[in-house]
């Protein structure tokens, strides 16, 4: 329960509301409804279905709305999404002492992993939020969104840190900073892992999006706590360099570097030897990871481990420990010796870096099965095409969620890329199709979806994952 006057100073001192919601459909009696203009629909247009579920007050960024037909409260703020973050955060107050954010284009997923490992690896009660879910010792749980919403996740920070949890690695969307969902969290630290082409149907232009992805370090964290920069890319170095020059505090990571610096890397039969240097000490490591980018994943979560506050020589000693994120290079192994690999790489740089790190036999070929997701950026579907044409030695393009968009017409602007390659729209197909036709020193390659467990045609969400499907391939194959 909360004061009205608590909100908006100008309110008399006797509203109390008891909730807070952005969805009318869940408004209960005594809550405060927030109506924002969002990508689809304009919260204003539901706001006598909030009344009539029993809203106590409105909070809206529509200055033109008739309040004398609304007998409630209502509050008109300019920054409708970010006051819903504010208030979110008085209805949840609860918060680990430590929580680390990580944003880029790729590498969120596994970073934040790789940080709930090296904690969980140190006895810290940690849990991790993101694209693969909620996850601590007592909970596991998958979630919508990469970054949820306001209101769900303050009430999941606040359930963490009231079940114990001391540590938390959150992943961080563009969307959710944009959105201002982060807005009221006190990060610890926040990393940078690399930027490239991505979510342009919502960001509009490229540097809109790096705008939004810089925001995190440059507004959001506090000025006084450090962020973990990957530079072994363009606009790593450049957010190192603008940070350094606002007297931000910067830890960076990569070949050169002054935090953690890269001095060696060794392909293993199995795995990557790595060495570094940290304090002018050397170290070395053997990770079980196949690919450079992962490597720079797992530094990057070490770094935010030191920042948090843990002796580096702990840290260090539990890297080899590390296991690759659900979906992120995640090998199948199949009797007779060929490779399957499954990966989310759904940006033409992610698909770049995955083809680049798998290690071809000599007379094997390199085989291919990916699509891309409708109602998203549509300016890298032919880009992904030609990247696979220039690793690839035989292609099948493939349903990847076509949402509401025709999967063919889909198909074809990817098609552009790689004219040559064979389409097979039915993801199933297409894999038993390619598994059918491996050899002995093929690699299979099927990307975009990783982890995932859904197909989304339309608005229905079909049951389906890679994984399964090639298992069940196989296991008919040896009856």
């Amino acid at each position: 329960m909360i004061n009205l006057n608590h909100i908006d100073s100008s309110l008399p001192k006797d509203i109390n509301i008891s909730g807070i919601q952005d969805n009318s459909k869940k408004v209960k009696k005594g809550d405060l409804f927030v109506a924002i203009n969002g990508s689809k629909e304009n919260g204003v247009h539901f706001i006598n279905e909030a009344i009539k579920l029993g809203a106590s007050a409105i909070l809206t960024s529509e200055k033109i709305l008739e309040t004398s037909d609304v007998k409630i409260p209502v509050i008109i703020n300019d920054s409708p999404r970010k006051k819903l973050s504010e208030i979110s955060k008085l209805f949840f107050p609860n918060s680990p002492p430590i929580i680390c954010g990580v944003t880029g284009t790729n590498g969120k997923t596994s970073t934040v992993d790789f940080l709930y490992q090296i904690w969980s690896f140190l006895d810290i009660n940690a849990a991790r939020i993101g694209t693969l879910g909620v996850k601590s010792s007592d909970i596991n749980f998958k979630t919508e969104n990469t970054t949820p919403g306001p209101i769900e996740l303050h009430k999941l920070i606040n359930d963490l840190s009231l079940s114990g949890v001391s540590h938390l690695a959150l992943e961080v969307s563009s969307h959710g900073i944009q959105q201002s969902r982060v807005d009221s969290i006190d990060f610890n630290s926040a990393c940078f892992t690399n930027l490239s082409l991505d979510h342009l149907d919502y960001h509009e232009t490229f540097g809109e999006y790096l705008k939004v992805k810089f925001k995190l370090f440059e507004e959001i964290l506090s000025n006084d706590k450090p962020s973990v920069i990957c530079v072994d890319n363009e606009y790593g170095s450049y957010f190192s360099k603008k940070l350094k020059l606002l007297n931000k505090k910067v830890l960076d990571i990569g070949e050169g570097a002054e935090f953690i610096n890269i001095t060696s890397v060794e392909r293993l039969k199995e795995g990557i030897k790595v060495s570094i240097i940290y304090q002018k000490e050397t170290f070395s490591f053997s990770l079980n990871v196949r690919a450079y980018f992962q490597i720079l994943n797992i530094l990057s979560a070490a770094g935010l481990a030191i920042a948090s506050g843990c002796n580096y020589n702990e840290v260090f000693s539990v890297l080899e420990k590390l296991k690759p994120a659900q979906g992120r290079l995640e090998p199948i192994s199949k009797n007779n010796h060929s490779n399957i690999i499954i990966d989310y790489a759904h940006t033409p740089e992610a698909l770049s870096c995955t083809l680049r790190s798998i290690e071809r036999e000599d007379k094997g070929k390199l085989i291919i099965i990916f699509g891309c997701g409708g109602d998203r950026d549509q300016s890298k579907r032919s880009i992904m095409g030609q990247v696979a044409q220039e690793y690839c030695d035989e292609i099948i393009i493939t349903n990847d969620n076509p949402r509401s968009e025709d999967p063919l017409s889909i198909a074809n602007a990817i098609l552009k890329g790689c004219p040559e390659a064979t389409l097979i729209l039915d993801r199933t197909k297409a894999i038993e199709f390619a598994l059918s036709r491996m050899k002995s020193q093929d690699i299979l390659l099927i990307a975009g979806k990783g982890h995932e467990e859904t197909q989304i045609i339309g608005n229905t969400h079909t049951p389906f994952s890679d994984r399964k499907t090639v298992e069940n391939f196989l296991e008919a194959s040896y009856e």
